[in-house]
């Protein structure tokens, strides 16, 4: 009896840790995009196997029209915290991508793109 309780609890205690690694905040949310303070997109993030990634599901442009489907945000992984880094962001006009890190405020998600010393931050809004 002992070995089915102890072999339970081991079973119960990581079907509990899985599932607290699979309900990350950003998991399957929807975010619109600014640039230079002006609406540009909206990027749905979801997430597979502790990795993120964003997805261009709509634009404001016509010009942007032909980057939907894009995957923008690639291996971004949660630190804890609200705090988000070893991902790359793709400017999808320039098609260049960079090493990015981020960190979520509740409904606003604050993505810092790097290159060399240089860093430029966008503020995203929860859709």
């Amino acid at each position: 009896m002992k070995l089915f309780t102890k072999t339970a609890l081991a079973v119960a205690g990581v079907s509990m840790a899985t599932m607290a690694f699979a309900a990350d905040p950003l998991a399957n949310t929807t975010w619109q995009t600014f640039d230079e303070g002006k609406p540009k997109g909206v990027v749905k993030i979801t997430e597979s196997n502790g990795v993120l990634t964003g997805k261009l599901v709509s634009t404001v442009s016509e010009k942007g029209q032909k980057y939907v489907g894009m995957t923008i945000i690639s291996d971004l992984k949660a630190d804890g915290n609200g705090k988000y880094s070893g991902g790359t962001i793709t400017d999808p006009e320039k098609n260049k991508s960079y090493r990015m890190t981020a960190n979520l405020n509740g409904s606003t998600f604050d993505l810092k793109g790097y290159i060399g010393p240089f860093s430029r931050t966008q503020t995203w809004k929860k859709k």
